[in-house]
C-alpha cells in the first residue's frame, strides 16, 4: 500500500485506519505505577492485561484471551507454540505480509507449509493436523475469508483456523439487523459464527486506536500459548499505556454510535462512487476502493486530490493484479469532509468517466 503523506490544512485525511476516530490524548490517561514490569509476559503481567483479554474474550463467547505486543508478535506465538511438528499449515497466498512472516516459527519447527490460492482452501486434506491461516477480511478485495469452510476443513483433522482479524475487529461483528456493522466482536461473529475451533487474534490499533493485540480461543491452546510463546519469554509485554487505552476504548460508551455512524458515511460514499460511476469494490467496509485502470492513473487521481486538500491512497492488493484508489473512511469525519473528497474525484476522474 503506498499513500500520500501528511495533510494539508484544513484539507481531509483519508489515509488513516483509526476507523473509530479513537485518538487517546494522554490528558486523558490515569496515572500508573509503572510503565512496564521489566520481565518478560510469562513471569508477570499487571493486571490489565488479564483484565483486556478477558474482556475482549467475554465479549466474543470465547473460552480464554492473552494479551501481545503487537500482530506479529502474537502471530509468531501462535505458531511457534501450537501447530507441532508433522502438523500441516494450509496459508492464504494472500494473507498480510505479516502472517507469511510469522510462518517461520512453524516451519523451522517442521511443520509443513503449504499455500492455497486466495480464500480458496482445498476441499480435502491429508489425514494430518492442519492449521489454517487468514486474514479475517481482506481489504484487496473487499470480502471476508469463508470462515466457515476453513472451520470444518481444519476441525476434521484436529486441528484449528487462526485467523488474523486486524482489520474487522472493532467495526464488524455480530449484526442483529442487516443495516450495520456489528458490534464489533469481529469477522467470524459477524459471519454468524462461532469461535469454536479458532485461534483468533487482532490489533487494536485500527478501530481501537491502541497499539496492543488480543488472542482468543480455547482454554487449552491459550494455556499452551501462555507458557510457551517465545515472545512472551524473550520479549517485553504491552505497556501500562497500551493496556490503559485499550480498556478506555473498549469501555468507551460512545462507541456503538460512532460504529454506526461509521456505516451511515461508508454506505454514503459508495452510493457517491456509484454515481459518479465509479464502482466501489467488494462489500461495505470503511476502507471504500474503487478499481483503476493502471497504477499510474491511480497516482495521478491520487496526486490530484492531494493538490485539492484531500488525502487519498493507492492500494496494490496482494490478491489480484491492478490498482485500487481507496478512502478511508472514520467515524470522526464530517460530511462535508465527505463532499470535499467526492467533489475532487469528480474532478481529476472527468477525463476518464467523459470517454
Amino acid at each position: 500500500m503506498s499513500a500520500a503523506s501528511g495533510r494539508a490544512d484544513g484539507g481531509a485525511d483519508f489515509t488513516s485506519a483509526l476507523f473509530l476516530g479513537q485518538h487517546h490524548p494522554s490528558a486523558g490517561f490515569r496515572p500508573w505505577t509503572e510503565f512496564t514490569t521489566g520481565v518478560p509476559a510469562a513471569l508477570r503481567e499487571v493486571p490489565e492485561a488479564g483484565m483486556l483479554a478477558s474482556e475482549i474474550a467475554e465479549r466474543q463467547q470465547a473460552a480464554s484471551g492473552l494479551v501481545a505486543r503487537s500482530a506479529l508478535h502474537g502471530l509468531m506465538d501462535v505458531l511457534q507454540a501450537l501447530p507441532r511438528p508433522g502438523d500441516l499449515l494450509l496459508v492464504d497466498e494472500g494473507a498480510y505480509p505479516l502472517s507469511q512472516w510469522a510462518c517461520k516459527a512453524a516451519q523451522s519447527r517442521g511443520v509443513r507449509m503449504v499455500t492455497f490460492p486466495h480464500f480458496r482452501p482445498p476441499a480435502v486434506v491429508p489425514h494430518t493436523r492442519t492449521w489454517v491461516l487468514t486474514d479475517g477480511w481482506c481489504q484487496g478485495c473487499g470480502r471476508p475469508a469463508p470462515l466457515a469452510a476453513m472451520q470444518s476443513l481444519a476441525g476434521q483433522t484436529g486441528g484449528q483456523v487462526i485467523v488474523d482479524d486486524s482489520l474487522g475487529f472493532g467495526v464488524l461483528g455480530r449484526r442483529s439487523a442487516e443495516g450495520s456493522f456489528g458490534d464489533g466482536t469481529g469477522t467470524l461473529r459477524w459471519a454468524g459464527l462461532k469461535h469454536d475451533g479458532v485461534v483468533w487474534l487482532a490489533s487494536l490499533a485500527k478501530a481501537y486506536g491502541t497499539p496492543v493485540t488480543v488472542i482468543t480461543g480455547e482454554g487449552g491452546a491459550i494455556s499452551r500459548l501462555a507458557r510457551l510463546g517465545g515472545n512472551r519469554l524473550h520479549s517485553s509485554p504491552p505497556s501500562a499505556a497500551d493496556l490503559g487505552a485499550g480498556l478506555s476504548a473498549l469501555g468507551n460508551s460512545r462507541i456503538p454510535r460512532l460504529r454506526a455512524r461509521l456505516f451511515r458515511l461508508t454506505l454514503w460514499l459508495r452510493q457517491a462512487l456509484n454515481d459518479l460511476g465509479l464502482a466501489p469494490l467488494g462489500l461495505p467496509f470503511p476502507i471504500v476502493g474503487t478499481r483503476t485502470d493502471s497504477l499510474l492513473q491511480a497516482r495521478r487521481w491520487r496526486n490530484g486530490l492531494a493538490a485539492r486538500g484531500v488525502q487519498a491512497l493507492v492500494q496494490l492488493p496482494r490478491c489480484q493484479p491492478g490498482a485500487l484508489l481507496s478512502a478511508v473512511v472514520r467515524a470522526d469525519h464530517s460530511q462535508a469532509d465527505l463532499d470535499r473528497l467526492v467533489r475532487g474525484l469528480a474532478q481529476v476522474t472527468r477525463d476518464r468517466r467523459a470517454a
